[in-house]
């Protein structure tokens, strides 16, 4: 298997859809390299690989007693736009002599009823209906989820394998898995069942005692069952009965009113509403009252008062200009004379202008109103905008007055028609009964059709039961012969079984130990320090000896020495399952001290697969020891956390570097 690239979409703290190729550069160069702060998502991300592939089977960090769909509502990131994540991984694997691509998608969306998952498998850019269906079962062909933590774990975490107890539990279950032995152990529960079922047969055989008493309890069950029909039909129509009285009750009730009854405090919120409203209409018309409304009374004195005041302005204008204009009639005779016009012409013209002079001094009489400038802008300003505007608004607000006064009245004839409470509490009395005693009757129907149904399924149950004890009887000579025959060839498989598992385990244990003690070596600065590693093949404890022949606890090794004996029982497991598997270390060189880093970083991490994915703090590969491991390193990715987004950007490039 090769791991070719993973996409993370609204996962944990990687927020919007991300993809990160993972295929080494070469075979030379196997190790995909992530450097991140803590908190930054790379224990996420050995979680989504995970979780990928084995759903519901994961063993993802932080999970715990969680269950599934409250663990995916957990995971979906917290500023994603909407509330769905996905992860998808692309792998390669060999089936049936062929490789082929993989496309594993598991994506899901929060309801408000928990979580909707969706899972779709793609091989060669098709869809493959059969493996989606059926891809629990398939992922453990490919990694099988019992052997991941062999290839997917936590270096922090695996510091406790060294511990006999613990490394016991996992060399059990990774033998067991290795050498197919689960399937044995799964094989030798079957036939204990087995033997109990035939054993209980054996026994129960020519009871025929028990099936005369069977056939007396399906017949009370049946009579039973009758009997609960009887009493069902009793309640069924003594329930139609009483949903034909509430019927005529609630006729009458509407009758007497009742529907506007109920509505009174709606009818009556209309009319404080219609009241309001016929207020308003009365204050706004009071207010125009105070203005230039009431001037529309006597518009048309008013406009005769303009007309005469304009009179006036002209006449006053005649009789100035008639002063005026003697000056300049003498000084034109002047002119005339001086000219030497004939006196018939200049007498003539004299007389003229004196006609024109004395018409203009007597063009009007004594003034009467002898309006001033602001007067009469006043008048002006009236008359043309304000007691125009002024008619158009008293028509509005007469207008809606006349509406209000009519919804008023409208609501005051609905709230005197609204029946009093004492006129319908003799109706709503025999309603509230009536009803009362239908939800008695319909409360007790249901628990007389669930008696029912439970009889029904009593009488189903005893009737099968006792086809099968006749048809047993019937069979009974043969079937004690038969069973003890299978009794007999259950334990007889069962002991070699459990004798070929013990076998099986011996002759493997002593490579298996070997594996491990050849990892160690290669991984200790102290060649001499353990010289032999042995496996129990009935606990599965680790037995270790020192250079001297005698046996060496865990405890007499220091914190990195325990670290190393883990990553040795891992590796050298991993090694003895034969599986071309990729191996992903979170937090590879947590605890380790300077020297024992260097060895992890020459002699496991480029070997420990044909694929290696470190997820590393830059306390841990850093400087020295990232030159040290650069040679093998083929891709390398920087995990970016952003405080303000609270979300994780990956970028190509590993931070620090050589420096």
């Amino acid at each position: 298997m090769l791991f070719d690239e993973i996409t993370l979409h609204n996962f944990g703290t990687y927020l919007g859809r991300q993809t990160i190729p993972l295929t080494p550069a070469s075979a030379e160069r196997p190790i995909v390299l992530f450097g991140g702060l803590n908190g930054a998502g790379k224990t996420t991300l050995l979680d989504a690989l995970q979780l990928t592939l084995f759903g519901p089977h994961a063993r993802c960090s932080g999970r715990g007693e969680t269950s599934y769909a409250d663990y995916l509502s957990s995971c979906i990131s917290r500023g994603a736009d909407v509330p769905e994540a996905a992860v998808e991984l692309g792998f390669r694997h060999m089936r049936e002599g062929r490789e082929h691509r993989f496309h594993v998608r598991r994506s899901w969306s929060r309801t408000g009823k928990g979580c909707s998952e969706r899972l779709e498998v793609i091989v060669d850019d098709r869809m493959d209906p059969l493996l989606t269906d059926h891809w629990a079962e398939q992922v453990e062909e490919y990694m099988p989820s019992r052997l991941a933590p062999l290839f997917l774990y936590d270096g922090e975490k695996i510091e406790g394998y060294a511990d006999p107890k613990q490394s016991a539990r996992m060399i059990a279950t990774a033998v067991n898995s290795l050498l197919g032995l689960d399937l044995v152990e799964r094989l030798a529960s079957d036939l204990t069942l087995l033997e109990r079922r035939k054993r209980a047969e054996s026994k129960d055989a020519g009871g025929r005692e028990a099936l005369a008493a069977l056939e007396t309890e399906v017949e009370e069950a049946v009579a039973r069952r009758q009997a609960a029909y009887t009493e069902e039909a009793v309640l069924n129509s003594r329930l139609a009965r009483v949903r034909d009285l509430i019927g005529r009750a609630e006729k009458r009730y509407r009758q007497e009113g009742g529907a506007l009854y109920d509505r009174r405090a709606e009818i009556e919120a209309e009319l404080s509403a219609a009241r309001e409203r016929h207020s308003v209409a009365e204050r706004a018309l009071r207010d125009l009252a105070t203005g230039p409304a009431p001037l529309l009374l006597v518009r048309d004195l008013l406009e005769e008062v303009a007309e005469r005041d304009g009179a006036e302005a002209r006449a006053a204008l005649d009789r100035e200009m008639a002063a005026a204009l003697g000056e300049r009639d003498a000084g034109v005779l002047e002119a005339l004379a001086s000219w030497g016009v004939l006196g018939d012409v200049s007498a003539r013209l004299e007389s003229f202008l004196k006609a024109d002079r004395e018409r203009r001094a007597s063009a009007a009489g004594e003034p009467m109103f002898r309006l001033g400038g602001e007067a009469r802008g006043i008048l002006t300003e009236l008359l043309s905008r304000d007691l125009p505007a002024a008619s158009v608004q008293l028509a509005a607000n007469l207008s809606a007055t006349a509406e209000a006064a009519a919804r008023l009245e409208e609501c005051r004839a609905a709230v005197e028609a609204v029946p009093s409470a004492d006129a319908l509490a003799s109706l709503v009395a025999d309603r509230d009964r009536l009803l009362a005693e239908a939800a008695e009757v319909e409360t007790a129907l249901r628990r007389k059709a669930a008696e029912r149904e439970a009889i029904a399924r009593e009488v189903e149950r005893k009737e099968k039961e006792l086809e099968r004890q006749r048809r047993d009887l019937a069979e009974d000579l043969v079937a004690v012969r038969e069973n003890s025959r299978v009794v007999a060839a259950c334990v007889r498989v069962r002991e070699t079984l459990e004798g070929f598992g013990k076998e099986t385990v011996r002759r493997h244990a002593e490579r298996i130990g070997g594996l491990v003690l050849d990892s160690l070596h290669q991984l200790l600065r102290k060649g001499t320090l353990v010289t032999d590693i042995s496996i129990d093949p009935e606990t599965f404890a680790l037995a270790l000896k020192g250079k001297d022949g005698k046996s060496l606890t865990p405890e007499r090794l220091s914190a990195g020495e325990r670290q190393l004996l883990s990553v040795a029982v891992l590796w050298g497991l991993a090694r003895a399952s034969s599986r071309p598997l990729p191996t992903v270390i979170d937090t590879p060189l947590g605890r380790l001290d300077s020297t024992h880093r260097k060895l992890l970083l020459n002699r496991y991490f480029p070997r420990a697969s044909h694929q290696v994915i470190l997820l590393s703090t830059d306390e841990e590969i850093f400087g020295k020891y990232y030159e040290t491991l650069e040679p093998w390193v083929g891709r390398s990715y920087a995990l970016e956390y952003d405080d303000a987004r609270a979300a994780t950007t990956v970028r190509p490039g590993y931070f620090g570097g050589a420096r």
